[in-house]
């Protein structure tokens, strides 16, 4: 390899990182990923161009589950030969990962796509040159490996891969090698809420008889409603009295700092706590499985401890919140996935009762 393409590929790597830098520095660990990398052509003889690094791609995808990735693929490849070429490759892959919860991580891979070749036609004779442009649908397979970096969300990611390209006069297979990182994000912030218990209302539906009065139009009759004046929308119980719903809230890698989602969430919570002073809330955190026992016991402690705080703040009497930790003591501790392990980062608001 010359200086010259340790250049090109050093140019190639920027465009691809910058424009990834600040979704990176906001994001958490979680299900999505990103992976830039530069990559490696050895091309079907037929195209007359050179074997090399001439190139990078991003593949931007969602880890479906423990075995099952699903990514689009943006490549270029700016190849030298007689005459050169430059390749344009969008894709749609799947991704089966053997070993989740594996330092290493081996993965097949599979996908259809597009690919866009520009030929350059050199000067001959004196003529000017002339260009052509080949686009034909492609197949994709090969295989991965994805080496984690210890607990965090990056990771080192090599593949190989066979391409070939649909042609109904002459098929190209190329091989495609690139080695890269990847990036997990996103957890936490979209997992689901814990809700109180208690039943729709019925409105009694269907029947025929004239409704009895209903003065606040929550679907539950003066006579039965222990919470008369609810405001319009909110859904009741059936005594007319508003179900307090209160979201989970979560934090990142060995941190009991409250982040910025997590105190929008609290702070939608505290205005819900403070409407209905008779509700009586347990606050209880919890921790992923790496580390000491001990330790995560603590930690999850210092999560509930935190959350309690910022809803005092927010206004919300002390004396109606209690605080537990588990630790790693739940069911979901033993999924180290990247989804699993962001999920058991969490803090839950419980309703244990209405005085």
């Amino acid at each position: 390899m010359t200086y010259s393409d340790v250049t090109r590929l050093l140019k190639l790597l920027a465009l691809v990182l910058i424009p990834l830098a600040p979704l990176a520095a906001q994001a958490e660990e979680g299900e999505w990923y990103v992976s830039p990398s530069i990559a490696y052509t050895d091309d079907d003889p037929d195209r007359k161009i050179d074997d090399s690094f001439s190139g990078g791609q991003v593949q931007v995808g969602r880890e479906m589950g423990k075995h099952l990735w699903l990514e689009g693929l943006f490549g270029y490849h700016d190849i030298d030969g007689f005459p050169g070429q430059e390749h344009l490759e969008l894709g749609f892959n799947v991704i089966g990962n053997f070993l989740p919860d594996s330092l290493f991580s081996p993965y097949v891979i599979g996908g259809l796509g597009y690919l866009r070749a520009d030929v350059g036609t050199p000067d001959f004779g004196g003529l000017p040159p002339a260009d052509s442009t080949a686009s034909n649908a492609t197949a994709t397979g090969g295989l991965g490996l994805k080496v984690r970096f210890g607990d965090s969300p990056w990771s080192l990611r090599a593949e190989w891969r066979l391409r070939h390209a649909f042609d109904s006069d002459n098929s190209l297979t190329d091989q495609v090698g690139s080695i890269g990182i990847q990036y997990n994000f996103g957890g936490g912030s979209a997992a689901p809420m814990v809700a109180a218990s208690e039943p729709e209302p019925d409105t009694g539906a269907g029947i025929v008889a004239a409704a009895p009065a209903d003065s606040d139009g929550d679907g539950v009759a003066n006579d039965r409603d222990q919470c008369p004046g609810t405001p319009a929308g909110v859904k009741v119980d059936a005594s007319g009295c508003e179900i307090v719903k209160l979201r989970n809230v979560y934090f990142g890698f060995d941190s009991a700092v409250l982040l910025a989602t997590a105190k929008s969430m609290l702070g939608d919570s505290a205005s819900t706590l403070k409407r209905h002073p008779d509700v009586q809330v347990e606050i209880v955190g919890y921790a992923d499985s790496r580390g000491p026992e001990s330790y995560n016991m603590k930690l999850s402690e210092r999560r509930a401890e935190a959350v309690r705080n910022y809803l005092a703040q927010a206004g919300v009497d002390s004396s109606r919140m209690t605080t537990r930790g588990y630790g790693e003591s739940h069911k979901d501790a033993s999924d180290m996935s990247a989804s699993g392990l962001a999920a058991s980062r969490r803090v839950e608001l419980r309703v244990t009762s209405r005085q």
